[in-house]
C-alpha cells in the first residue's frame, strides 16, 4: 500500500486516541453531589382510625399513621396521649407507618388526643415531622371546647419548654398529686401550649416539669404552676383557629401571634418538714 494512501487516516486515528489520554478526560477523583439535599419533611397521607372517629373500641384501639417516605421515631415522649394513662402509648415502626397501641384499656366514654409534635422525622436526612393531632372518642360524640396558654419561669419570665399543663375536674388540692388529670399537654419552645377536644365543665389548671414523666406532681424534684381560681373554657375548637396550627419554631414573628387565654409562672415550693418546735404539759 502506498504512503499516500494512509495519509488520510492519521487525522482519523489522532482523534480515536486523545479520547483515551487521561489528562483529556473530567476529573473522576470527585465523588457525584447526588443532587441537591432534601429538606422536606414527611407527609401523613393515610390515618386510622380515621379523625374524628367515635364508638372506638376502647379495649382494641390501634392507631395507624401512614406517611410518604420512610420515617423514624426521633423522639418516644413526642408520642402524647390526653388524657394520659399510668403507661406510655406504644409506638413502633412498620413501613413506612407508625404504629400506636396501648397496654390498657381507655376508658369507655371518653375523648382522646395523640400529639406527635417533635416525635417523628424521616429516615434519611432526619427532617422533623411538623406534628399532627388525631382526635377520636370511645364514646358517642367529640368534646369541643378548648384552651390555649404560656408556661413562664416566674423570676425571669423566660417562656419554659416542655412543661406540662395538667386540667383536673377534682378540685381537691391533693389531685395533682395523687391523680392523672383529665386532660394535658406538652408546651412548645416558646412556653406555648393548646389543648383542644375538652369538656365544657369548670377545671383545675396546673403546670409542671414533669422531670419523671409521671403526669403527677412530685414537689421533691419538680417545679409547678396553678391557676389561683378555677377555669371553664370558653371557646369552641375549630381547624381554622390560628393557635393550633402547627408551626415552624424557627418562625417568631408567627409563633408571637398566638394569643393565650392563661399564664402560667413556674416556681419552686420550698422544701419542709413537720417537726416539734416546742413541748409542753398542757391544762
Amino acid at each position: 500500500m502506498k504512503l499516500t494512501k494512509l495519509l488520510p487516516l492519521i487525522p482519523a486515528s489522532l482523534i480515536l486516541a486523545s479520547l483515551f489520554i487521561p489528562g483529556g478526560c473530567a476529573n473522576t477523583t470527585q465523588a457525584p453531589t447526588g443532587g441537591p439535599k432534601d429538606t422536606i419533611p414527611p407527609v401523613i397521607t393515610k390515618v386510622t382510625p380515621f379523625p374524628g372517629s367515635t364508638r372506638v373500641d376502647p379495649g382494641k384501639v390501634k392507631l395507624v399513621f401512614t406517611f410518604n417516605e420512610y420515617v423514624k421515631i426521633k423522639d418516644a415522649n413526642g408520642v402524647y396521649l390526653s388524657p394520659p394513662q399510668e403507661k406510655k402509648p406504644k409506638a413502633v415502626i412498620s413501613g413506612k407507618s407508625l404504629v400506636v397501641t396501648f397496654e390498657s384499656p381507655l376508658d369507655s366514654s371518653a375523648t382522646y388526643t395523640l400529639d406527635l409534635t417533635g416525635a417523628i422525622a424521616d429516615n434519611n436526612e432526619g427532617n422533623l415531622f411538623p406534628g399532627y393531632t388525631l382526635v377520636f372518642a370511645t364514646g358517642e360524640q367529640i368534646d369541643s371546647m378548648c384552651v390555649t396558654g404560656v408556661v413562664q419561669d416566674c423570676n425571669t419570665l423566660m417562656p419554659v419548654k416542655g412543661a406540662t399543663v395538667l386540667l383536673y375536674k377534682d378540685q381537691a388540692d391533693s389531685a395533682v398529686f395523687l391523680r392523672r388529670p383529665v386532660a394535658a399537654a406538652k408546651t412548645d419552645d416558646w412556653g406555648f401550649f393548646s389543648i383542644r377536644n375538652i369538656q365544657d365543665t369548670v377545671y383545675r389548671v396546673y403546670a409542671i416539669r414533669d422531670e419523671n414523666n409521671n403526669n403527677k406532681y412530685d414537689p421533691e424534684s419538680e417545679r409547678i404552676a396553678f391557676l389561683d381560681s378555677l377555669f371553664r373554657p370558653s371557646i369552641i375548637y375549630s381547624d381554622s383557629l390560628y393557635e393550633f396550627k402547627k408551626f415552624d419554631m424557627k418562625d417568631t414573628a408567627l409563633c408571637l401571634a398566638r394569643k393565650a387565654q392563661l399564664e402560667l409562672n413556674l416556681f419552686r415550693e420550698k422544701p419542709h418538714k413537720q417537726m416539734i418546735v416546742k413541748k409542753e404539759r398542757v391544762g
